[in-house]
């Protein structure tokens, strides 16, 4: 579903719930042991899910992290959300300032009404001491190599993050996989013991530029948080005609 005005998209926003998910505890004891060993945890998701967030939210919450990464353009939304880190809440109405062609109109599922949700419960709790978004417009020196763009998206992470905090860092599930040579996960684990997690929707839809069924979307992780159904995120528009990024 895409909304397509400020107002309207802050409403949804606001009544966005946020719910624990009671996970297998032998998942959520290999994620401790994860956090434990490297800092943090990669979690791989299908853009456009509903229920992610409030997945974040749940593994926030048992593995007391207090940083997130979003795969999201810095140099589009670095200075808004550094603005919302400061004042604790969002100007919906400079946001949709930007143009259409910026990527947060592009409905590809990765900007959702629960992500800002999201942001904004962890930093009423008092559990939000770093935001990081690894992503840029146009990446090069090739925008069709996803691996110069995995890469890159590594780079940055382990760039801005301090390392105080444990952080939770949200990507679509292929950049995820540690058994293709060249992916952001497997850039990060030559650097730190990794072992990315998935989030496995047995049934439902999302939405990427339109409604797609998500089951058995995702690849084999060492991890993997099962979450019983999905259903299509809100995400904010002008339209909906740009390329997709994987």
């Amino acid at each position: 579903m895409i909304v397509f005005s400020p107002d309207e998209f802050r409403s949804v926003v606001d009544e966005h719930p946020l719910e624990a998910f009671a996970f297998d505890a032998a998942e959520l004891d290999l994620a401790r042991a994860a956090m434990e060993e490297s800092g943090l945890l990669l979690v791989g998701e299908p853009h456009g899910a509903r229920e992610t967030p409030s997945v974040l939210w749940t593994l926030a919450s048992v593995l007391d992290t207090r940083a997130l990464a979003f795969e999201w353009s810095y140099d589009e939304l670095g200075g808004f959300v550094r603005e919302f880190i400061r004042s604790g809440s969002f100007d919906f109405d400079e946001l949709w300032q930007l143009p259409e062609s910026a990527e947060l109109f592009s409905g590809d599922g990765r900007f959702t009404a629960g992500h800002f949700a999201l942001l904004q419960r962890l930093h009423d709790e008092g559990r939000l001491d770093q935001v990081i978004l690894f992503d840029r417009l146009d990446p090069g020196p090739d925008p069709e190599d996803w691996r110069v763009r995995d890469r890159d998206m590594a780079e940055r992470l382990l760039e801005q993050w301090d390392g105080r905090a444990r952080l939770l860092v949200l990507v679509g599930g292929g950049h995820a996989r540690l058994d293709a040579g060249a992916t952001m996960a497997a850039h990060i684990s030559r650097k730190l013991p990794l072992r990315p997690a998935m989030i496995d929707y047995a049934s439902g839809r999302c939405w990427s530029r339109g409604l797609h069924d998500i089951a058995g979307s995702l690849p084999a992780a060492p991890i993997r948080f099962c979450v019983p159904e999905s259903t299509p995120a809100v995400v904010p528009g002008k339209t909906v005609s740009r390329p997709q990024k994987p």
